[in-house]
C-alpha cells in the first residue's frame, strides 16, 4: 500500500506554533509549511494574515505598557478568554470567535489557497494552529486525515469547529485537562489522542531509553542541589529512574539560567533588571546566563544594549550567551541545544511550559492572556513551576536561595515525572499507523 503524504502546517504567530511543529519535521519530506507567510500565501490573503500577526504582536507587547497597556489588551484578551471549567457543563455551542472564524473562511477566503493546494491529494495534515485545520473542516475536505495539535494546557472554544459532534478533526492533546476540555466542547472521545506535547528528539534520545534526557537531568540535579537538600530525600528514586548507582565525588558549582523572551519580544525589558541584579554573581563565575532573543533583530539589539549598560559585554560568549537567529529553524535548533545545559528556564508560561517534561524547572514570568494563566496553574499543580518569591532587583538573593534549599531541583524532578515527554514519538506513530496506545508509566508517556 502506498504511504500517504504528510504535511505539517503552522503559522508565525509568535514562536509557539512553530516550536510545536518543529519536532515533527521528520514526518514530512517537505519543509514545514508556515501558512500566512509571503512565500506561500497570495497577496490578498497574506495581507489578512499580516494584520492578524501585527495585532498579535502589538497585543503581546502592550502588557509592558503601564496602565495604557492593560486597557489596550482588554478587548483582545476578551476574545481569547477561556471560560471556567467548573462547574462542568456542555460548552459545544459556538461562541463569537468561532462564528467570526467561520465568516472569515466562508466570506473572506481565509486559507483558500491552502485548501486549493491540497484539494486533490491523499494527504495527512498536521496543524499547530486552529484556523487552517478548521478551514479544512468547514470546506468539507474529509478525504484528508486532519490532525490538530493543541499548544497549551487550556484553550478557547475557537479551536473547535461550529458543529463538533460531526467533526472529523483528530485532536492531539498535550495533557489530561486538554482532553477533558475537548469533551466539554463536544468533540467525540474517539477523536482525542492524549499524546503529550512534541518535545525535541535531540533533547530526549531514543523513545525506549531517553538516554539524552536522563543524562542531562542527572547533571542538572547535581548542579541544582549543592547542599544535597534534594538528594537527601530523593536519592534512591533518582538512582532508579535515571539508571545511576552512586553520587559523584565532585560536581560543578556553577549553574545556568536561561531567560526566554516571548516570540513577539514581550518582557525583554526584564532582562535589564535581571542582569544588573546578577552582575556580581556573573563576575564571580557563580552563574551563567543564556538570553533567548528569538528571531527579531530589534530584540537582539536591545539585549546587547542591556549588556553594555550593565558593564557585562566583556562576558558575552563566555558566561553570557545570546540565543538568536533570524531564521526561525536555526533559532529553534540553537534554543534546543541551549536547553541541554539549562538548569533553570525563566519564561512566561507559554508552550515552553511543557519543557518541564525534560526535567527543567520553570521560573514563571507574568502570563499574558487566559491560556498563559492556565499554563501557569498547570505548572504549579505539577510543582514544576515556581513564581519568583521576590522582585527582579533581588534576583541575586532569591534565585540562589531557591537553589540552596533544593526547591529548583524539586521542580525539575516533578516536571520530569509528571509531564509527558514522548509526544513527538507518539504523534509520529499515530500519524503513520493510525494507532496510539496510551501508557500510565511515567517514562512511556
Amino acid at each position: 500500500m502506498e504511504q500517504k503524504k504528510i504535511k505539517v502546517i503552522s503559522v508565525l504567530m509568535g514562536l509557539g506554533h512553530i516550536r510545536a511543529a518543529y519536532p515533527l519535521k521528520d514526518l514530512t519530506d517537505e519543509d514545514i509549511l508556515i501558512y500566512g507567510s509571503r512565500r506561500v500565501t497570495p497577496p490578498g490573503e497574506h495581507n489578512i494574515w499580516k494584520r492578524i500577526k501585527n495585532l498579535y504582536y502589538i497585543t503581546s507587547r502592550a502588557g509592558n505598557i503601564p496602565v495604557i497597556g492593560k486597557y489596550f489588551l482588554a478587548p483582545m484578551l476578551a476574545l481569547q478568554k477561556i471560560e471556567p471549567y467548573y462547574p462542568v457543563k456542555d460548552m459545544s455551542h459556538p461562541n463569537f470567535a468561532v462564528k467570526y472564524l467561520y465568516f472569515m473562511v466562508k466570506k473572506k477566503g481565509l486559507c483558500s489557497s491552502l485548501l486549493q493546494s491540497i484539494k486533490d491529494q491523499d494527504t495527512v495534515v498536521i496543524h499547530t494552529f486552529y484556523a487552517t485545520a478548521i478551514a479544512m473542516e468547514i470546506e468539507n475536505q474529509h478525504q484528508h486525515d486532519n490532525y490538530l495539535l493543541i499548544c497549551d494546557s487550556d484553550f478557547n472554544r475557537v479551536w473547535v469547529p461550529p458543529d463538533p459532534s460531526v467533526s472529523r478533526i483528530k485532536y492531539l492533546a498535550p495533557c489530561t485537562h486538554v482532553k477533558k476540555r475537548l469533551l466539554t466542547y463536544g468533540i467525540p472521545e474517539e477523536n482525542i489522542y492524549l499524546t503529550g506535547f512534541p518535545l525535541p528528539k535531540e533533547n530526549i534520545g531514543s523513545k525506549e531509553k531517553l538516554e539524552i534526557l536522563k543524562e542531562d537531568l542527572w547533571n542538572r540535579l547535581l548542579r541544582l542541589d549543592p547542599t544535597e537538600k534534594f538528594f537527601s530525600f530523593h536519592r534512591q528514586s533518582v538512582f532508579y529512574w535515571l539508571d545511576k548507582n552512586a553520587m559523584p565525588e565532585q560536581r560543578e558549582d556553577v549553574f545556568t539560567l536561561t531567560f526566554a523572551v516571548g516570540g513577539a519580544g514581550a518582557q525583554v525589558e526584564m532582562i535589564e533588571i535581571i542582569l544588573k541584579s546578577l552582575k556580581q554573581k556573573i563576575i564571580e563565575g557563580k552563574i551563567k546566563i543564556q538570553l533567548s532573543a528569538g528571531i527579531q533583530k530589534r530584540v537582539f539589539e536591545k539585549i546587547i544594549g542591556y549588556l553594555n549598560s550593565a558593564g557585562l559585554y566583556e562576558f558575552l560568549d563566555e558566561r553570557i550567551l545570546i540565543i538568536f537567529d533570524q531564521d526561525v529553524y536555526k533559532y529553534l535548533e540553537k534554543f534546543n541545544k541551549a536547553m541541554r545545559v539549562t538548569d533553570v528556564l525563566w519564561t512566561k508560561p507559554s508552550e515552553l511550559s511543557f519543557f518541564c517534561g525534560l526535567g527543567i524547572p520553570i521560573l514563571i514570568a507574568p502570563p499574558i492572556g487566559s491560556h498563559e494563566k492556565m499554563n501557569m496553574r498547570w505548572l504549579q499543580e505539577l510543582h514544576a513551576g515556581i513564581k519568583p518569591p521576590g522582585r527582579l532587583e533581588y534576583t541575586h538573593e532569591w534565585l540562589f536561595d531557591l537553589r540552596e534549599n533544593g526547591r529548583l531541583a524539586e521542580a525539575a524532578w516533578d516536571g520530569f515525572l509528571k509531564s509527558r515527554k514522548l509526544g513527538t514519538y507518539h504523534i509520529e506513530n499515530l500519524v503513520k499507523t493510525g494507532t496510539f496506545i496510551p501508557s500510565q508509566h511515567p517514562l512511556e508517556q
